[in-house]
């Protein structure tokens, strides 16, 4: 399925590039820590990542979201090496009305050069009214254990004078998958708050990041850190 999905993307850009009623997006991003639903990927450490999407006027849409990552020590017994990511996707969206809308979304996850094979799918559900944006993720083989991971999170984003915004996050994550001792702690809440400005050009935020995970499975630095930080990025859209 994955080499499908991925011949689907490229077959569907190479096709449909001149056509007026589609567009082609992307940004490159720097970021001081890349964080996954409150939780560091790359133990907070820099990332660079990137993306691009086509998206055609009837709905559809297909793309690639990619950055380096970093879960665990080079010591440690679950280092897997990984070190990059690669994300393919294929949706469909669908405005229902002027405030509100929906969007249907599969991806594949790819994680190359691993000891053992993590690559898996995920499916969400979106759904947009107004300024507020709701999304609910499963999969049922998280990272390729045959276990499930749900995830619902909420954003509401208020528009700021001079290109800025501020950005409220909540999210909420439970399934089988969390009681594998890989992951380290339970179902959890993550939360944050983001200020983002658009610059010469270039979109720059700052977010607080925080989750409800405590005690023996609080990790406060470095490796899949999930208590609070403060995270930096720069973006440029093209």
């Amino acid at each position: 399925m994955k080499r499908h999905l991925l011949s689907l993307i490229l077959t569907m850009m190479a096709l449909h590039l001149p056509d007026a009623s589609a567009e082609l997006g992307g940004s490159i991003t720097l970021v001081n820590d890349y964080r996954a639903r409150g939780v560091s990927q790359s133990g907070e450490k820099p990332a660079a990542q990137g993306w691009i999407e086509y998206f055609h006027k009837s709905g559809f849409y297909v793309g690639w979201w990619g950055s380096n990552l970093d879960y665990y020590h080079s010591s440690d017994p679950y280092d897997n090496e990984e070190r990059v990511e690669h994300d393919l996707y294929i949706g469909y969206f669908k405005q229902l009305s002027e405030n509100l809308s929906y969007d249907l979304t599969y991806y594949e996850y790819l994680i190359p050069g691993t000891k053992s094979n993590v690559d898996f799918n995920e499916a969400a559900l979106g759904v947009d009214y107004d300024d507020l944006r709701m999304v609910y993720w499963y999969t049922n083989d998280t990272f390729n254990t045959g276990e499930d991971y749900n995830y619902v999170e909420a954003d509401y984003k208020v528009a700021l004078p001079m290109n800025s915004g501020l950005t409220f996050h909540v999210g909420y994550s439970f399934g089988s998958a969390l009681d594998l001792a890989v992951f380290g702690f339970e179902e959890y809440f993550d939360y944050s708050l983001a200020v983002d400005k658009n610059l010469a050009g270039l979109d720059l935020e700052i977010a607080y990041s925080d989750t409800n995970i405590r005690g023996s499975s609080a990790i406060n630095n470095n490796y899949s850190a999930n208590q609070s930080a403060l995270i930096f990025s720069v973006a440029k859209k093209f």
